[in-house]
């Protein structure tokens, strides 16, 4: 098998292998390292995200680690037709399953993950370097070596090709791993606290108020606590007491309705009124909460045309991928805080544990401000 090939090829199931290790950090802890902004959490939401119940970068270590496997399998240049022919299968099962998950993340789920491309990317110089190697391995062998000196020569050129690969993958490995490692380590370099980057991070909503102290609540349109809550934060926002930061969280598992919410919310943001709708959603819970999602969204939709709202381009909005990357972000914000429940209230990124009626969060307001 030639050197440039098989490097090209074993590349490849390296990068792949580092994207797929990547994503499982990804789905547990949430890196927010995601270059084509917050489609990596919509995929990894998505049905696509747990095929048979297993994370789908499983499937990915194995199959990029059986590939490294087989392209450092055998002879550099005089490796067998069989091993280069199943090399070479398997690439291309792996590039045809790729190229299937990739429309379906682009036409399916409308958005596209970085490290899911990263590992496309590998996957086709894994199947491009697998065909080079396949081609020449199937070129005539040069006639057979007579003198054992000639023999000597030719079974050292072929262990030094070997050497050269194993150099090769192992200074690969090395630079990857190192990155690996950075990646990881990235959020603490950054220097501010955990909560100070989540808490008081960029949400979909607009912040309102222009008090000195920052109050964040994570909440959820569909949870009566949070209906309680709302008009109080709301009012200190309007009096210039605090800056309000709204985070969506909402509970799907016991909230059928409060992702549609958020997303509703958040179309009316796109189009500058979000706290208005935010109002409405509370004031109106108890008429919406307890239906079907095809008689909620209507709600919702009388809800923009009774707020003078564009309807044609909120409807659109309300169930676009930009939509959904905000409320994921802000999701994904309150798992890594490992949130329970809703309202949960931050006040200068402290998280607040008291009663949530006006004079006790005044209170704890006026404590943080002396501070």
């Amino acid at each position: 098998m030639p050197k440039t090939e098989r490097r090209v090829a074993l590349l490849g199931a390296l990068i792949g292998l580092f994207a797929s290790a990547y994503l499982p950090v990804d789905y547990i802890f949430g890196s927010g390292i995601c270059l084509t902004g917050s489609g990596c959490d919509i995929v990894r939401q998505s049905a696509l995200a747990y095929p048979l119940g297993v994370p789908m970068p499983a499937f990915g270590v194995a199959f990029f680690l059986i590939a490294a496997a087989l392209t450092l399998s055998g002879r550099p240049r005089i490796a067998a037709l069989p091993t280069a022919v199943l090399a070479m299968s398997w690439a291309l099962i792996g590039l045809g399953v790729m190229t299937v998950l990739t429309l379906v993340e682009v036409l399916g789920i409308r958005s596209l993950c970085s490290w899911c491309l990263l590992a496309a990317i590998g996957t086709a110089l894994l199947a491009g370097g697998a065909i080079g190697t396949w081609r020449h391995s199937r070129l005539p062998r040069p006639a057979a070596v007579r003198s054992s000196r000639s023999r000597r020569r030719a079974a050292a050129e072929t262990d030094a090709d070997s050497d050269a690969l194993r150099r090769f993958a192992a200074v690969s490995s090395t630079v990857l791993a190192i990155t690996f490692m950075a990646l990881l380590a990235a959020p603490a370099l950054i220097g501010a606290s955990p909560a100070d980057q989540l808490v008081g991070g960029d949400g979909g909503a607009p912040p309102k108020g222009d008090g000195e102290t920052e109050v964040v609540v994570f909440s959820d349109f569909q949870c009566p606590a949070c209906a309680q809550a709302a008009p109080v934060l709301s009012q200190l926002a309007d009096e210039g007491s605090i800056q309000l930061v709204y985070r969506y969280f909402p509970l799907s598992s016991i909230h059928a309705i409060a992702t549609i919410a958020a997303e509703a919310a958040q179309a009316a943001a796109r189009q500058g009124r979000f706290w208005e709708f935010h109002d409405a959603l509370f004031a109106r819970q108890s008429e919406w909460s307890g239906v079907g999602e095809v008689q909620a969204r209507a709600t919702f939709q009388q809800m923009a045309v009774d707020l003078g709202l564009d309807a044609e381009r909120w409807g659109a909005d309300a169930t676009s991928a930009t939509v959904a990357a905000a409320i994921a972000t802000d999701r994904r914000a309150g798992e890594q805080l490992n949130l329970l429940g809703t309202p949960t209230i931050f006040i200068e990124g402290t998280r607040y544990e008291g009663s949530l009626d006006r004079a006790s969060l005044m209170s704890a307001i006026e404590s943080a401000t002396s501070r």
